[in-house]
């Protein structure tokens, strides 16, 4: 029994969740063969799906693979028809003779689909979308492989496959593996594909259209080459090498941190257009969105190498080790997150893996504080997909941090060679790490996966520092300000403090304490009176952690602390505390910093002030030579309301050449109010601008303005066939809008009310963003339906949330409706609802 961390929450499981576990098997795939020749005129798929299986222990006489919407013609075993039936999501294959015990058998399904509902997406021009090209690309995780092939669809299920793509002369196709044939036969080219690395379903991909083909530098030239490749739509090929130019590189520092090569015969990576997801890790061949994809001018202040690190350290993560259940999805996404800030360090050096990783706990803290909580390993859900987010990347990434300051560099490094050397081509659990732990430093760490991968929550600390100079002792209190009690005990840990009597660390005082209760008193008698004092140096504990330390010991702290996130907790206590020394420490601070991320930090804290002093040190700020300084400085100038702090903006606005800059440069000038904001928000949204970055801050400002005249503006920027970002920033700016703005609300409703049933997934989940915070019944119904119609899990998750969370807003009485109360009718009604849908498309 794990403690109920969560008190006070909400609850990750909406209604109509159950305990969800890996399906029961009567045969182990071997080897799936795919014969696939898209259309990409007429949207469909004809297909050839051959697998080898052998049964278990026990005859096999049917056997039920994952299919939808998948028109069958015939199923042959050796020559001989077998009988099938479509049930519900299932093909049921009855075998005559059955197969025996321990028997190897191989029969072949001939299938067609057209326009499925997930898992293959036909991008094509529109009216709205002349300009589109014409390409079709596959997207399985989690369970999304059923719509475009019939196979045991779970990721336990391994296996060895092959794929023959006929397209038309001038296409390429992608797939798995070793491209081992490519010949032309008439107007036709066609492509041959063998990974002979046992993979899961949901890590199949294919990928057709006229992309153009750049070859990386090799990694390991010589008889153990191993060829890299990115794919772009022709005229991209230099927007290619910006976003995927380091991959070399990332698999060369992967491959010297893991002691295990890549496992595959190439690594491709190709960006397609209208993509879902940033990424995914197909085995061998990535799909990337194209988004990702950029231009000189965003190459100041933006970088692929995130996402190209995060899906490359999959082909180990979440490729050659895979998930045994999606309840253990954050062995595949955990690490892959955490595999981002290594190489984060390796290419920039440890201050930016301190910050990344500082970025994704306050990430994971935002949504716990503000959507649910739950542990990381969790198996009561509807769709698997609710299981990826913050908790599964961002939390998971910040345990494997703590857990490289729990066992020290040699021995974590040592632990993570040995897990994923033993579990190579496997399916894991969370137990498989603990093991591999264990039998590599002889560390029995059950009880700290337990604490923060088994059990909700995180300590919120509260630490403070003091000197007494007639008694020469420190002191530092340590008070965990979450709720404890009999069923949420306080966290405990071990961790490291410091006093020094200078600002430098060369002469520190360093011991490690043990924290188990609520509040901790720690003293420690010194020799001299401290000028720094350091708590948690490398920030491994995973929480909330606010700094009490004084003005005198936070200012030391901020000017000399070695690590960037003591530094910004300093910059935190200085920004609440006003006093004039306060004050000036912050401002030395913008003088003098060396990393740009705590002057980020130090600027978001100072702006909440709204103090005259900070908007000065702001204003300032917003010509510093680092581009993502001069954006944080410009969105804290949105919270001030003064012509001062207005000019600035719209100068930055007009003139600074970051494309981020400009932008939130536009979000805050509409926060100021200024008269002058209108009418340069209103040419600025006219603009064209990569991924459309610039025109969605002119969004946003019009958004806060206040003002009846951006309502119109804001509607036409959402309508279809104009850029998808810039769609989707006006969507949301109309949520806020709505807000301000009551005499424009109902415009703001009805136009988000149609975007609820946009055909772009990321417009459409934005509408239900904005549809949340505008909080009206009028929303109800469509959410409502979308919570149970809908063909994506996010988007029914995304609706059944803001469905509860307007209604509580709004006191809605509860009815059968009602997606939080009379859960036991609701899920009643649910059910029926599937069924139907089942029924449907059966006929």
């Amino acid at each position: 029994m794990h403690p109920d961390d969560t008190a006070g929450h909400r609850a990750f499981a909406l209604p109509g969740s159950s305990l969800r576990y890996g399906p029961d098997k009567n045969v182990d795939v071997l080897h799936i063969d795919l014969h696939l020749t898209p259309d990409l005129q007429n949207a469909s798929l004809e297909g050839i799906c051959t697998t080898t299986v052998r049964a278990l222990d026990e005859a096999v006489s049917l056997l039920a693979l994952d299919a939808v919407d998948l028109r069958v013609a015939s199923v042959e075993r050796d020559g001989n028809a077998q009988k099938f039936a479509h049930r519900g999501k299932k093909l049921e294959i009855s075998f005559d003779p059955p197969i025996a015990p321990e028997e190897e058998v191989t029969f072949a399904i001939r299938y067609n689909v057209t326009r499925p509902r997930q898992g293959m997406f036909f991008v094509e021009p529109t009216p709205e979308y002349p300009d589109k090209v014409r390409h079709v690309w596959t997207q399985s995780q989690d369970e999304n492989a059923r719509y475009w092939f019939p196979c045991l669809d779970y990721p336990h299920e391994k296996q060895t496959t092959s794929a023959t793509i006929v397209v038309p002369k001038g296409q390429f196709a992608l797939s798995n593996g070793a491209l081992i044939e490519r010949r032309d036969e008439g107007d036709r080219t066609i492509y041959r594909y063998s990974q002979d690395v046992p993979h899961s379903t949901y890590l199949t991909t294919l990928v057709v259209g006229p992309f153009v083909e750049i070859a990386q530098p090799a990694v390991r030239p010589g008889d153990d080459t191993l060829p890299i490749f990115y794919y772009v739509l022709p005229g991209r090929e230099a927007d290619g090498e910006r976003a995927f130019g380091k991959t070399p590189k990332m698999i060369e520092i992967f491959e010297e941190k893991l002691g295990v090569r890549y496992p595959y015969a190439r690594y491709s990576q190709i960006a397609v257009g209208d993509f879902i997801f940033g990424g995914m890790e197909n085995t061998s061949a990535t799909t990337q969105t194209d988004r990702t994809l950029h231009d000189e001018r965003a190459h100041l202040d933006f970088s692929s190498d995130p996402l190209v690190s995060h899906e490359l350290a999959h082909q180990w993560f979440g490729d050659l080790l895979t998930c045994r259940d999606w309840a253990h999805a954050w062995l595949n996404e955990g690490f892959a997150t955490y595999f981002e800030a290594v190489f984060r360090e390796a290419d920039l050096g440890y201050d930016e893996y301190l910050y990344d990783i500082f970025g994704c706990v306050e990430r994971y803290l935002h949504e716990d504080a503000d959507r649910y909580r739950r542990p990381i390993v969790y198996n009561e859900f509807r769709d698997p997909i609710e299981l990826f987010d913050r908790h599964l990347y961002e939390k998971g990434g910040a345990v494997l941090h703590m857990l490289r300051g729990e066992l020290g560099e040699a021995r974590f490094w040592r632990a993570i060679r040995r897990y994923v050397r033993e579990n190579a081509q496997r399916s894991v659990e969370t137990i498989d790490l603990i093991r591999a732990i264990e039998a590599s430093t002889g560390r029995n760490l059950r009880g700290f996966f337990d604490q923060w991968v088994f059990r909700g929550g995180h300590p919120l600390l509260n630490v403070a520092a003091s000197y007494d100079p007639k008694r020469r002792v420190a002191t530092l209190t340590i008070d965990q300000k979450q709720t404890i009690d009999e069923n949420n005990p306080a966290y405990i840990f071990d961790v490291d403090v410091a006093f020094a009597p200078g600002l430098s660390t060369l002469d520190e005082r360093r011991i490690r304490i043990r924290v188990g209760s609520g509040h901790e008193t720690v003293t420690v008698p010194l020799e001299f009176e401290p000028e720094l004092v350091r708590f948690d140096p490398g920030a491994f504990i995973l929480g909330d952690v606010t700094y009490q330390f004084g003005v005198d010991f936070a200012a030391a702290t901020l000017a000399a602390d070695p690590d960037v996130v003591a530094r910004i907790r300093a910059a935190r206590e200085l920004a609440k505390d006003g006093s004039t020394a306060a004050n000036e420490a912050l401002s030395r601070a913008f003088e003098r910093e060396r990393f740009w991320g705590v002057l980020v930090e130090a600027a978001h804290a100072i702006g909440k002030t709204r103090a005259a002093w900070a908007r000065d040190v702001l204003v300032k700020a917003i010509s510093h030579e680092h581009p993502k300084v001069r954006r944080a400085a410009a969105a804290a100038l949105g919270d001030y309301r003064d012509a001062g702090a207005a000019q600035a903006l719209i100068e930055a606005a007009r003139h600074d050449e970051s494309y981020f800059v400009q932008a939130a440069a536009l979000h805050a000038l509409g926060k100021t109010r200024d008269a002058r904001a209108f009418d340069v928000l209103r040419k600025a949204l006219e603009k064209s601008t990569w991924n459309g970055v610039v025109e969605s801050g002119a969004a946003f400002g019009l958004g806060e303005l206040g003002d009846g005249r951006a309502t119109a503006l804001l509607v036409d920027a959402t309508r279809f066939g104009n850029e998808e970002a810039r769609r989707r920033a006006a969507l949301s700016a109309l949520g806020r809008h709505g807000e301000i703005v009551e005499s424009e609300r109902t415009a703001a409703i009805e136009t988000i009310i149609t975007a609820l049933d946009d055909p772009i997934f990321m417009v459409q989940r934005q509408a239900i963003h904005a549809a949340e915070r505008l909080a009206d019944r009028r929303f109800l119904g469509a959410l409502d339906r979308l919570s149970v119609s809908a063909s994506n899990g996010r988007v029914r998750r995304d609706a059944t949330e803001a469905s509860i969370r307007i209604r509580e807003s709004q006191k809605v009485p509860s009815q059968v409706t009602s997606l939080r109360t009379d859960l036991d009718t609701l899920r009643e009604q649910q059910r029926k609802i599937q069924e139907k849908i089942e029924t449907l498309s059966r006929t």
